[in-house]
């Protein structure tokens, strides 16, 4: 069974609002995106969608990608939803307290009942990355193996584990090479936490501390990592039991990765996984009755985004094919040609996904969604479509 995942980047604006420039501050705008994600959310719900997940990004004025806190965003929309799973894609770790972080998806998953989904990420947009990173002496990384790289990826894993920790044990320490938990010598001399609690010696120095309350899914939400690249990544994702997102359209890299997250996995002793269980994919997906009207906003979309915002930045990347060099365009041509886009009727992305199972299997797909720059009732339609047209062929 093929789960979908839909995956909002919200646009504060229209296409043409954006393109007037600084969309992102104005207040009407953010109204708009809410009520039309509320729809969307409840559309999905009805219709069946396995989860529903944003982004995080900050300084976004200029309308991209403006979800500065996916926990919030995602409280919000399920409260508003009775089934739908809502998530993160992701939560930008190295950039978080991981406590608080800890204590804020624990709530999350009591408040919607076990509805919720994790994302964990290391960074990339450089612009925000740098400017939260500082107190940690950390910023954005494209993994391009440099010290900055390695140390985002050193304090990646560092607040992994204490996230681990705090889901996972009554109480807990931790000393790294960032954190140490609790710090030394700590007093809290008080009768009330002997009696009720724990954690505290017979001097009243703190030994272990707790999150309260403990995630409602046991262990812990599921988790996830977009948007995966490194074969670094994939081993890191099989050892902890993480979903890692493929977002790559060269099919020899894809298996490779593919294989390597299975055998490694079996290694770290998770079981014998079946070919893409626990992995999945990323799309940019809209779906019409009409083929050039699909690309037509879609170019208007994911087209637009990728071409002004994600291709600069390097995720062209996604796009190579093994051994080619130079440069890759980033236009809405060359992401339909990769096959980043499955654009089209019921028909063409019925083709396309069984090609995907045929191939690789994977356990999810995660449709990028591009709310705003395409107008709402597109949207809703190409919902609707793929829930009633394709997804029944892949339960």
């Amino acid at each position: 069974m093929v789960k979908s995942i839909l995956f909002y980047l919200p646009t504060v604006g229209s296409h043409d609002q954006i393109l007037r420039g600084m969309s992102g501050v104005n207040p009407q705008n953010y109204q708009n995106m809410l009520w039309q994600l509320t729809r969307q959310a409840q559309a999905a719900d009805e219709l069946g969608y396995w989860g529903l997940s944003f982004t995080e990004h900050h300084f976004h004025v200029e309308g991209f990608e403006v979800s500065n806190n996916p926990i919030m965003l995602g409280l919000y929309l399920a409260m508003q939803t009775k089934h739908i799973r809502v998530g993160q894609m992701a939560n930008v770790l190295p950039f978080h307290n991981p406590v608080r972080l800890a204590e804020d998806l624990a709530m999350l998953d009591h408040m919607t009942r076990g509805r919720t989904f994790v994302g964990i990420a290391r960074g990339f947009q450089k612009r925000w990355a740098e400017i939260f990173g500082q107190v940690y002496g950390v910023g954005g990384t494209l993994s391009d193996a440099g010290d900055k790289d390695r140390r985002n990826r050193a304090l990646f894993e560092e607040h992994w584990e204490i996230l681990k920790k705090a889901w996972t044990t009554e109480t807990f320490s931790h000393s790294g090479d960032q954190w140490t938990i609790p710090v030394k010598d700590l007093e809290f001399p008080y009768d009330a936490v002997r009696r009720y609690g724990r954690g505290v010696d017979e001097n009243g120095i703190v030994q272990e501390v707790g999150i309260a309350p403990k995630p409602y899914q046991r262990p812990h939400p599921p988790v996830f990592q977009p948007f995966s690249f490194s074969e670094d990544t994939f081993r890191f994702c099989a050892r902890e039991g993480v979903v890692p997102i493929l977002m790559n359209t060269d099919d020899r890299i894809v298996q490779r990765l593919m294989d390597l997250y299975q055998e490694e996995a079996e290694a770290a002793g998770h079981g014998t996984l079946r070919r893409g269980e626990r992995v999945g994919v990323m799309k940019d997906v809209l779906v019409s009755r009409d083929a050039d009207e699909a690309h037509h906003w879609a170019a208007r979309g994911g087209g637009f985004i990728f071409e002004n915002w994600f291709g600069p930045m390097g995720f062209t990347e996604a796009l190579r094919n093994v051994g080619e060099t130079g440069p890759i365009g980033s236009d809405y041509g060359t992401l339909v040609e990769r096959g980043l886009e499955w654009v089209g009727t019921p028909d063409d992305i019925n083709r396309k996904i069984e090609k995907l199972v045929e191939k690789h299997d994977p356990e999810y797909l995660l449709q990028c969604q591009y709310s705003g720059l395409i107008p709402h009732e597109v949207q809703m339609r190409s919902l609707e479509l793929w829930a009633t047209e394709i997804a029944p062929n892949w339960l």
